[in-house]
């Protein structure tokens, strides 16, 4: 257990809510917060933290890249995921149903030697304007990333085209490894 001015450190405070503590730790952290209301304020304010992500993913308010675990567990929670699977540089006709909670993208891509990776996307809605995910989590034995779209916003917009490029961040700068481009319209109701 790290402690810094006699309080719990995040990282301890992290390991101790994820239950990835061991038993001797967590007993210690235990009685610390029985005792420090200071430490015990700020656990708090990371569930909330964490509470506020998950919601915000939910809601599709945020985009982001996961691990097929994730989705996974989303799905079982009960989640309507729409889904879509890219070949490497690959494109697709999208759409999302009023009733979906999750949209996914399976972004197949070859990870071998790559150690950093940052993803780009632009929206034909918004010429020239770049949103950028630095350093994506990735799993560099994994066939490729799942991409997490902000689905409130993918909603709202008309029809419109979205690209997807992944870099490889290298010592000698960056390196195109992948582009996919989505080419979203509007729900619409059959019969």
């Amino acid at each position: 257990m790290t402690t810094t001015w006699n309080h719990l450190s995040t990282d301890t405070l992290l390991d101790y809510w994820l239950h990835d503590s061991d038993a001797a730790t967590t007993d210690a952290v235990d009685e610390h917060l029985i005792a420090c209301a200071a430490c015990g304020e700020s656990l708090d304010e990371l569930i909330a933290l964490g509470d506020g992500v998950r919601s915000a993913f939910r809601e599709g308010m945020v985009s982001g890249v996961a691990t097929e675990a994730f989705v996974q567990r989303l799905a079982a929670q009960g989640l309507r995921v729409r889904e879509y699977r890219l070949a490497h540089n690959g494109s697709v006709n999208c759409n999302v149903a009023p009733d979906d909670q999750l949209l996914v993208a399976h972004l197949a891509l070859p990870l071998h030697g790559i150690e950093r990776l940052s993803a780009l996307t632009q929206f034909s809605t918004e010429p020239g304007v770049l949103h950028e995910m630095p350093d994506i989590p990735f799993d560099p034995q994994a066939a490729g990333v799942l991409y997490i779209a902000p689905l409130a916003r993918v909603r709202a917009l008309p029809a419109h085209t979205m690209q997807l490029t992944l870099l490889a961040e290298e010592p000698a700068g960056r390196r195109e490894v992948a582009r996919y481009t989505f080419h979203h319209r509007p729900w619409q109701p059959t019969g």
